[in-house]
């Protein structure tokens, strides 16, 4: 962690690139050996996902940077209430919702740190737009498991 530099954009471009293929990697993973045609179907949806995100970090347009207007995204907080799942090939559709979410939730707490860290505007903009990236993510996994879990309680 140490090596990623604020000041660099590029550094942290291909540090965003290198995490969102990580998931990427991870759901796809999940996808292939989940048993549960809705399981391997929610992993696909999330490794679909990671793949934008990759795509716009690799599209970016540094020079927009100062213009970007990063969107305010409301934290459900559910992900909070939750204690980490690990994969496994039987999970349920609860647990695959509460691992996406728990994944999303440290994203977005790496981002968020990192924008907090950086003194150049551009850098720590950049790092902004990723943390709300992964919040707005992360909300759309909430909302699901308010709807189809929660709402069974």
């Amino acid at each position: 962690m140490s090596s990623i530099s604020c000041g660099s954009m590029d550094d942290v471009i291909r540090l965003a690139i290198t995490k969102e293929e990580k998931a990427m990697e991870f759901y796809q993973k999940c996808a292939q050996k989940a048993k549960t045609p809705g399981i391997r179907k929610f992993f696909q949806e999330m490794y679909e996902e990671e793949v934008r995100h990759r795509d716009l970090l690799q599209n970016l347009n540094l020079a927009d940077m100062g213009d970007i207007e990063v969107e305010k995204v409301q934290d459900l907080r559910i992900s909070e209430y939750l204690v980490d799942v690990s994969f496994s090939e039987d999970l349920t559709y609860q647990e695959a919702l509460t691992l996406a979410m728990k994944k999303e939730e440290k994203a977005h707490a790496f981002y968020a740190a990192w924008k907090d860290k950086c003194m150049n505007e551009k850098t720590g903009k950049l790092f902004e737009m990723l943390a709300a990236e992964e919040l707005k993510h992360k909300k759309q996994i909430e909302i699901m498991y308010d709807e189809d879990i929660l709402a069974w309680d």
